[in-house]
């Protein structure tokens, strides 16, 4: 007699294929919400980061230990303690350091000078780039005049430091809302060239007008505000131009010699730490925030879609064949925000164009670092290119 054994039922495949269906549904949808949700949030990131004008952040990160006969003792930190001239902020002082005269543990002792109020022990301050304070006038006692430029989306306003020179230096600041003191360290350097300096604004700016979705774009569009700049300098008795560019503002002038019908006014360019390609800013950022990769490649095509940024436009080095004019470049090898070897792999694309200086830095801190070498430089290529230096 057999043993009895029990029996299993057979679940036929096409039932399980039925029970699979709904799940498979489900995780594909749930990907897909993730990649979506993971991409918006990344394009965000590059929205609140590139594209929503907002003033340069000054952030307090020093503490002053002493001050007293031209003196100040901060905090250690690598900035504090690297040589060069550098502006000092406080929320009710602003002052200059120089020479490094000692250095401890855990302090740094520099030469200093008071522009505007008093610093004293206890002050939280920060160290600022930008070296000067105010506006011509209050930063060098060299006269100005406040103008206005006319352009297509309304009324700009500009700092013109008059010269006799028919050639004329247009200035464009890098990001932020009210840049113009980026001119203010090399302002005597150009002033001896005898050329006027505009300092120029352009849309989005304050006191400028709004662009009409009130994001940056980089030079997009930017780029039609410092064309009404020369436009401003040909009515005042300009022939010609120089362009100077920091940070964003190479983005801005680079667009403009694509762009411009005026392009052949254009006698040269000097750009300070440029950024020549605006993705290769927002692959440092993904970096820096940490960005899954997964989600940076769809967060940059959002960005074009949302925004209207044309990542393909704003890549100098690979639009570099259409330059034709000569370009000095001054950039960091620290530069944390936009990286040298962008500004290298230019140079190395068009080098009968381009000359660059490189210095052991970070991003726009060249002239700091060693202000004698970057004005030796910056004159020596404009009387090259422009024949006006003396």
């Amino acid at each position: 007699m057999r043993a009895a054994t029990a029996s299993v039922p057979s679940v036929p495949m096409s039932k399980l294929r039925q029970v699979g269906q709904p799940v498979l549904v489900v995780l594909i949808v749930l990907s897909l919400l993730v990649a979506v949700g993971g991409g918006w949030w990344a394009s965000n990131v590059l929205r609140d980061e590139l594209l929503v004008p907002h003033a340069a952040p000054v952030v307090p990160d020093l503490d002053v230990l002493a001050v007293g006969s031209g003196r100040v003792v901060l905090s250690r930190t690598d900035l504090s303690e690297t040589e060069g001239i550098w502006g000092l902020a406080s929320p009710t002082a602003y002052g200059q350091v120089s020479t490094v005269a000692s250095v401890t543990d855990d302090r740094v002792e520099r030469i200093l000078r008071e522009f505007d109020g008093e610093f004293v022990a206890g002050d939280r301050v920060a160290m600022d780039a930008y070296a000067f304070a105010g506006d011509p006038l209050e930063a060098h006692g060299v006269a100005f005049e406040d103008v206005v430029v006319s352009g297509d989306v309304g009324f700009f306003p500009a700092w013109l430091v008059p010269g006799r020179s028919t050639t004329w230096v247009i200035f464009v600041h890098g990001k932020g809302v009210d840049e113009r003191r980026q001119v203010l360290r090399s302002l005597p350097a150009l002033r001896e060239t005898g050329m006027p300096i505009l300092a120029a604004t352009y849309r989005n700016d304050d006191n400028a007008p709004r662009s009409e979705s009130g994001f940056r774009s980089w030079g997009l569009s930017e780029w039609r505000d410092i064309e009404a700049a020369m436009d401003f300098g040909l009515l005042q008795g300009a022939e010609d131009f120089v362009l100077i560019g920091h940070s964003g503002g190479a983005e801005i002038i680079s667009t403009l010699l694509h762009e411009s019908e005026k392009v052949g006014l254009v006698r040269s360019v000097v750009f300070d730490s440029p950024v020549l390609s605006l993705e290769t800013v927002a692959d440092e950022i993904f970096e820096r925030r940490n960005v899954p990769s997964v989600f940076r490649s769809f967060a940059k095509r959002l960005v074009s879609l949302r925004f209207n940024i044309d990542w393909a436009r704003l890549d100098q080095v690979e639009r570099a064949a259409e330059f034709d004019v000569p370009i000095l470049i001054f950039h960091g090898t620290e530069d944390e925000i936009a990286p040298i070897e962008v500004s290298e792999a230019m140079a190395a694309a068009i080098p009968d164009l381009v000359t660059l200086e490189q210095t052991d830095t970070g991003h726009l801190y060249s002239w700091n670092r060693d202000p004698v070498r970057y004005e030796e430089v910056l004159l020596r290529f404009l009387a090259a290119t422009t024949g006006d230096v003396p």
